[in-house]
């Protein structure tokens, strides 16, 4: 029982689950009595033909009770990648995005797994976004497909669902807060999750980093996930609700993100119908995306 669930299931998890948390970066604030009464108009506008390299980083220990005995599982995920625009389709941005590296670990009771991925290295797919950041096309993401340690199949869609954090639709000033609802659904042969998402974010200000003028945008995010992932024939439930943070600094002149931080946790279950189980499980998550400087 224990092995079947730090499989498949857990390599499944770790592909879906990866969100974006944490920051190392240093950041220094600036005066912004010059800026409070001044409305910010934030979007995407990759400069055309440039690179900007990213690393993502992300931690995830799952914690489950089964039978009264206490089963932690530590996940680590690395990737790193490069995003480059390719023009303008409509008011929407075209990118071209270069895999430079992928990595992935689990440690658990039965041992570690994972190592790098090389079935991505070097594989490049095209993504449209709208000036907010909202998936317009990721279909090039579903034809990259590769094999984990340890797992089965995957591909590349799941861990650019939510790569481009969403900015707000109308311009902002300091201090202004708003509320958005979204729904994260995707499917592949091994799984599917659905995940409708609130979030309630603030405009705190505007600091400097590595000398851009950042807006710095926190949010408090809540929700629930469900997710069906197929594993050695047999079907693997897990849902729950769960709660977070998310900080993002985002360069207002030149169009891009710097850094974004998320905290997550989710109090669940996991359900196998087949083997007539159910147990509770939590699943803390952090993860950071920062661009890299060149």
């Amino acid at each position: 029982m224990i092995k079947l669930i730090s499989g498949k299931y857990l390599i499944t998890a770790v592909i879906i689950f990866t969100i974006s948390a944490f920051s190392t970066a240093s950041s220094q604030k600036i005066t912004e009595e010059q800026h409070q009464n001044d409305a910010v108009k934030l979007e995407y506008n990759y400069p055309s033909g440039k690179s900007f390299k990213y690393v993502t980083d992300s931690k995830i220990v799952q914690d489950m009770d089964i039978n009264g005995q206490s089963m932690l599982v530590n996940i680590a995920v690395y990737m790193g990648c490069e995003v480059k625009s390719t023009g303008k389709n409509g008011e929407n941005l075209n990118l071209e995005i270069t895999i430079d590296t992928m990595a992935q670990s689990v440690d658990s009771p039965q041992g570690s797994t994972g190592g790098p991925i090389n079935d991505v290295k070097e594989k490049v797919f095209n993504m449209i976004i709208s000036p907010s950041g909202k998936i317009v096309d990721l279909s090039g993401a579903t034809k990259i497909v590769y094999t984990v340690e340890g797992g089965g199949e995957s591909n590349l869609e799941q861990g650019f669902l939510n790569y481009f954090p969403t900015l707000p639709k109308n311009p902002v000033k300091i201090g202004d807060t708003w509320v958005t609802d979204d729904t994260i659904q995707s499917k592949t042969e091994n799984m599917s999750l659905w995940m409708p998402t609130r979030s309630e974010y603030k405009f705190e200000g505007i600091e400097k980093v590595d000398g851009i003028d950042c807006a710095k945008i926190s949010a408090a995010i809540s929700g629930t996930r469900k997710m069906v992932a197929q594993s050695q024939g047999m079907e693997i439930h897990t849902s729950g609700p769960y709660t977070g943070t998310q900080t993002l600094f985002f360069a207002i002149k030149e169009g891009y993100y710097i850094k974004e931080s998320v905290v997550s946790k989710m109090t669940g279950t996991i359900d196998i119908p087949d083997q007539n189980m159910n147990f509770p499980v939590v699943m803390t998550i952090t993860s950071s995306n920062d661009i890299v400087k060149q």
